[in-house]
């Protein structure tokens, strides 16, 4: 018995030590492996790193080292095409390059908004602004906000003297309930010799609300409603409240010649809306049943557009005649001629594909904003992307004017992009600076950061727009205040 006993204390004992020597073991396994961790970490970051340069690096030689295709050098082509002697490209390329004029040789005049001359706190009280636009005459300043109002704001009023004007001027500001989220807002441009008293407001359930902006009504219903809808049955796009889209609207522009409105959404859809025969006669009195009286307005979808992606980004080009679109996943700008039925023309994003005889389908990067240049008849597009870098692209070409880095923006970010007046400079915004990056477009390079240091915003900027007639230009930020910023003296 005392025998078995001690074999089996014996027994415990090397049991014990066992598994000391196995958690002492594990432990030692555990360390080497969170060195290892490190050391994998700091790799990947360097890796991230080169990835960045060397895409960089591609674009560049796309641009500047275009080939002919490899089947014709190779593979028993033709080697007797009148674009190949001696085994080298003598095509396009090259004469295209020497016939191309650079309109950005020499540097801007150093002559562009950067004092932030107004500032205007809590514009949508403790919720933030998403988006800003000016009218086009500059004195009306709209703001949409994550607390589902469209802000009317004269901001001129704002540089009267006093430290509480800039208080006053949001204090008198007029908010319209627009019933969700306003992510995205557009005046109306020229119509006939005037301007119409609209801007449209995109909102996150995918409505779009015209919105009376005169400032002669004093009343509380500025939303105008359509004249024939009376359901809330969508017909052609259109319910009784307004342009109605599937999901959230990205993106609300109007033709600069017309008055029409182009809405992209998020369900891959683009309408073009025809506005007219405005009731502008809007009392400030309830009718007999005393509900709040609705201007209306004539709304006709004269043409949808569906997509296999997300419609990001679009604009108007050629005075009107033109609508420029990006889809979500797609390697090009899609062109529509609205005179010739929408006919569609595809551009590549990756650059010039002269005598390759292909079309570069890779997507490397999405285009979150796009912007015609305000001078030239906006021969020119500059274009947000969401991997840290912005293009410059001749309009209705493949041509890649300028790359602009210095910045970082990923696909959590919402970079936008804005002309300066002269079409010398670019504006952006940055996902990890609560500053305006300008950017000189001859040089390629951030000559100026419109940071808290310089006045700017203290939280990440979350829209900008540029006038495209006078020194202007405007902000929203996280920090719940717009800015407009003017020439310094």
């Amino acid at each position: 018995f005392f025998l078995n006993n001690q074999s089996k204390s014996s027994m415990d004992l090397l049991r014990d030590i066992g598994q000391a020597d196995q958690l002492t073991s594990t432990r030692e396994e555990n360390r080497v492996l969170q060195a290892k961790v490190k050391e994998l970490t700091v790799r990947v970051h360097e890796l991230l790193a080169e990835n960045q340069s060397l895409k960089a690096e591609v674009e560049l030689y796309r641009r500047e080292c275009a080939l002919p295709t490899f089947s014709k050098l190779t593979l028993g082509g033709n080697h007797n095409d009148d674009n190949i002697v001696g085994g080298e490209a003598k095509g396009s390329f090259i004469d295209t390059m020497d016939d191309e004029i650079d309109d950005f040789v020499t540097s801007g005049n150093g002559l562009y908004p950067d004092d932030p001359a107004v500032t205007l706190p809590q514009i949508h009280g403790h919720s933030n602004p998403l988006c800003c636009v000016l009218h086009p005459d500059d004195s009306t300043l709209a703001t949409g906000g994550a607390d589902s109002c469209l802000n009317l704001c004269r901001w001129g009023s704002a540089l009267a003297p006093g430290d509480e004007s800039s208080v006053k001027a949001v204090n008198d500001a007029i908010n319209i309930s627009c019933g969700a989220p306003v992510i995205c807002a557009s005046f109306a441009q020229v119509n006939q010799g005037r301007g119409l008293p609209i801007v449209a407001a995109g909102c996150m359930d995918g409505s779009v609300r015209l919105v009376y902006c005169g400032f002669d009504f004093c009343g509380s219903e500025r939303i105008l409603k359509p004249e024939s809808v009376g359901s809330e049955r969508v017909v052609n796009g259109i319910n009784e409240r307004g342009i109605r889209h599937g999901k959230y609207v990205k993106n609300v522009v109007w033709s600069p010649n017309a008055p029409i409105v182009a809405t992209a959404s998020a369900d891959g859809t683009v309408q073009l809306t025809k506005v007219g025969n405005m009731d502008c006669v809007m009392s400030d009195d309830d009718d007999d049943d005393g509900n709040n009286n609705h201007g209306t307005v004539s709304m006709e979808v004269i043409q949808s557009m569906h997509f296999d992606g997300p419609v990001e980004s679009i604009c108007f080009l050629d005075d009107g005649d033109t609508l420029c679109c990006y889809v979500r996943g797609t390697s090009y700008l899609s062109y529509f001629d609205l005179k010739d039925g929408c006919k569609q023309t595809k551009m590549s994003l990756n650059g010039e594909s002269a005598g390759t005889g292909c079309f570069d389908e890779h997507a490397s990067f999405a285009v979150l904003s796009l912007n015609p240049s305000p001078n030239n008849g906006g021969k020119y597009l500059a274009a947000a992307t969401d991997t840290s870098r912005n293009i410059i692209l001749e309009t209705r070409s493949e041509r890649i004017v300028r790359n602009l880095y210095g910045h970082k923006n990923d696909g959590f970010s919402n970079p936008k992009i804005a002309w300066s007046s002269s079409g010398q400079y670019l504006y952006g915004n940055a996902q990890d600076e609560s500053c305006v990056c300008v950017w000189d477009i001859a040089s390629s390079s951030i000559v100026k950061r419109l940071d808290v240091g310089m006045g700017g915003h203290s939280g990440f900027v979350r829209d900008i727009y540029s006038s495209r007639n006078t020194d202007t230009v405007a902000t929203v930020s996280f920090d719940k205040s717009a800015k407009v910023w003017l020439r310094g003296l």
